[in-house]
């Protein structure tokens, strides 16, 4: 390439960002930089992005017309005589004022609609908390029904003593609850910390270690 050695090529290619602009994009489609070099002595003289590279290419290469180009863009040009008069600075300034008035907007509206969303959001945790206040309510409800039945209904029991079936504590729940749901969870939780034992046999699911105080009749025994 532009008769560079390999390692030259390397050491050129590992710059990272365009010599004229800074920028870290290429702007080709590759994703790589160009390698410029000078057309009439043929030196490698870096490596330019898209932009720079048309720049100088559409300057052909001409100082001259560079220079010429930074001054044109330094120079006041409300000072040419197509820029004097009244109404071309009022103009110039209603056109600032228009883009500002639109750029408020713009920035107004973004405020907004961040308003709007923290709205939503805190909409969301409010119903996110009131959910987990009403969890935390019923477990602890729950919690203290539990304690108020093991307290008056049950007591652990020795090994080998009668088994207690799954249904039969539903039913003995039920009918100390009056009909209330029984927070399964909590009571299998709260009888495992008393001592007992859940197991499945060929008749069913039932309690080991623990005994029933009073069993309402017809209720089954394991």
């Amino acid at each position: 390439m532009y008769g560079l050695t390999l390692e030259q090529v390397r050491v050129i290619r590992s710059v990272r960002a365009c010599m004229i602009c800074a920028s870290t994009v290429s702007g080709f489609e590759s994703g790589i930089f160009a390698v410029d070099h000078c057309h009439d002595s043929g030196v490698v003289r870096g490596i330019l992005c898209q932009r720079c590279n048309f720049l100088l290419g559409n300057a052909r290469d001409d100082v001259d017309v560079l220079l010429s180009a930074i001054k044109y863009l330094v120079k006041d040009h409300m000072a040419e005589p197509w820029n004097q008069g009244k109404s071309r600075p009022e103009e110039v300034a209603e056109r600032r004022e228009r883009r500002f008035a639109a750029r408020l907007e713009r920035t107004e509206n973004s405020l907004a609609a961040a308003e709007l969303r923290v709205k939503e959001l805190e909409a969301v945790l409010a119903e996110v908390a009131e959910d987990t206040a009403s969890a935390a309510r019923r477990r602890a409800k729950d919690a203290d029904a539990v304690e108020r039945f093991i307290s008056e209904l049950i007591s652990t029991a020795p090994p080998g003593s009668s088994r207690i079936s799954v249904s039969a504590l539903r039913t003995v729940w039920a009918d100390w609850a009056g009909g209330a749901p029984c927070p399964v969870q909590s009571l299998h939780e709260s009888l495992h910390r008393l001592g007992g034992i859940l197991r499945r046999s060929s008749t069913g699911r039932h309690w080991e270690g623990i005994a029933l105080r009073s069993i309402p009749r017809g209720s089954p025994e394991g």
